[in-house]
């Protein structure tokens, strides 16, 4: 990339100035859209692909002619599949930059047929003495105000994608693909093309046929494991089960549009992001729990992607959320994330899936209250009640392990709180509420306690249960309930 980096005068000196944004669109469908063949290599080469992809989209920019003959332009971020940055605003810039945009575009869509698109777009603004930037349609406002700008355009970008590439050939975007006796399917994506090309045999595999870019990305990821040293899902589950796991940074749109005074303070806070995402999570997963049992498939910009044992994965996940309050220490901000538990043969892109689904009911829990992790279908604050459902697992597991206790606790317990869940949509269908929960628990561990009276670890958990938790409030009991399967999944890898 040039290494022209000019830093902007932010009184206003340099005149006007344009503001432009890149956006990579379907990242998340293009990562999952594989099959479980090969699907770690396929992952992290693909991983790869997309930060190298934005890279060389950013260094063909600021290498248009009339930008270096200016000698000035500015990147103010660049990862996680978004880049921003300033140059001159100037007619020749402009008109260069539009042509060179839809180029990128065009050069994208015949690589990929629309499994990626970019948004570029761009807004002018000039500095102002007072620090404030000005817009054509905003005037002395804090800098918040061109990333709402940038979105609102991307998102009529979006909502018009693939536009330019139509103007520019109309036939070719309708064109119906003619099926040939030699169109093969590609073995990672399941598409039909003329141009799959064969894989290099591996393991005893035979007539395998890729897309030449998946080649690539195979490649790459093979190339990266021999660094990384990272396994295949059925290593990483071990017996068990696999986890997926994905987590998102909470907040972080209005963080940029409102709370920032100056673009120094913006590229200060974008650069501690970038690292945590990069250096910091790459150090947590070197720690021993991990680093043979986890594999960080993406991270960047504010989110994270990752697969490896389930149960690591949680641990993982709560030393990532605890690392991110230490390092950003921004109580406007938070992270919220998802874990999907399957079986290591489960179709990766099912199970991607069904981790954003979780992460995306985290980022609602509590009237978007979000700050929160979702396991088991279930989601909990990071703040107030993950903690707690840890502490009951590990009592469920020590006084099954060591004292002998029976697991059919974990099954009632799970069975009262599905009562009690049920209770909300009884309530939305004007039903009478079922409180049997109430009464069938407190029986239960009464008897448990008299079935337990000899052993004193196990009458005192059980009395607190009855007595304390959960006389609290219902959502003890399903907190208390998640405690439990989670115990029980970890009682079943233990056998």
């Amino acid at each position: 990339m040039n290494s022209n980096n000019y830093t902007f005068d932010r009184k206003g000196h340099d005149g006007n100035l344009l503001f432009v944004g890149g956006d990579l669109s379907g990242i998340q469908k293009f990562l999952y859209n594989i099959s479980s063949r090969k699907a770690a290599v396929s992952l992290k080469g693909r991983s790869f692909y997309l930060g190298d992809y934005m890279e060389k989209v950013l260094a063909q920019i600021i290498s248009i002619p009339e930008i270096v003959k200016s000698g000035k332009y500015e990147v103010v971020y660049s990862s996680g599949g978004k880049f921003y940055l300033i140059i001159p605003d100037t007619q020749e810039i402009v008109s260069a930059l539009t042509a060179e945009t839809k180029q990128i575009k065009r050069d994208l869509w015949n690589k990929h047929k629309g499994e990626l698109s970019i948004n570029i777009a761009w807004t002018s603004f000039c500095f102002n003495e007072d620090g404030t930037v000005s817009t054509n349609s905003a005037k002395h406002e804090k800098i918040g105000v061109l990333w709402k700008e940038l979105t609102g355009a991307f998102t009529l970008q979006k909502n018009q994608k693939f536009k330019d590439v139509i103007l520019q050939d109309y036939a070719d975007f309708f064109e119906v693909k003619q099926v040939s006796a030699n169109t093969k399917i590609c073995a990672i994506t399941g598409i039909e093309s003329n141009e799959c090309v064969p894989l290099e045999n591996e393991d005893g595999e035979n007539g395998l046929f890729v897309l030449p870019s998946v080649r690539e990305q195979i490649e790459q990821g093979k190339a990266l494991r021999n660094i990384e040293h990272f396994k295949t899902f059925k290593e990483y589950a071990d017996n068990s089960f696999l986890g997926i796991l994905r987590m998102d940074v909470d907040g972080l749109g209005k963080r940029f549009i409102n709370g920032f005074d100056s673009m120094d303070e913006y590229k200060t806070f974008s650069t501690r992001l970038d690292k945590f995402f990069d250096a910091e999570l790459k150090a947590i997963r070197r720690k021993s729990l991990y680093v043979d049992n986890i594999n960080i498939v993406y991270a960047g910009g504010d989110d994270l992607f990752a697969v490896g044992h389930w149960e690591s994965l949680i641990e993982f996940a709560e030393e990532v959320r605890n690392a991110f309050v230490d390092y950003i220490n921004d109580s406007s901000i938070s992270i919220s994330g998802g874990i999907a538990i399957v079986k290591p043969k489960f179709p990766i892109a099912k199970a991607a899936e069904m981790a954003g689904e979780a992460e995306d009911a985290a980022k609602h829990f509590r009237n978007d209250e979000k700050n929160a992790f979702n396991m088991f279908g279930e989601s909990l604050s990071w703040k107030d009640e993950f903690a707690y459902v840890k502490k009951f697992k590990m009592e469920f597991v020590d006084l099954i392990n060591i004292f002998g206790m029976s697991r059919g606790i974990l099954h009632k317990l799970m069975l009262y709180a599905t009562i009690e869940k049920k209770n909300k949509q009884r309530e939305e269908e004007n039903k009478n509420k079922d409180y049997s929960y109430i009464w069938h628990s407190t029986y239960y561990l009464t008897r448990y306690i008299s079935r337990y009276n000899k052993s004193k670890e196990i009458k005192n958990f059980c009395m607190n249960l009855r007595d304390k938790e959960l006389l609290k409030n219902d959502r003890n009991l399903e907190l208390i309930a998640i405690a439990a399967r989670w115990a029980e999944l970890e009682l079943r890898d233990n056998k």
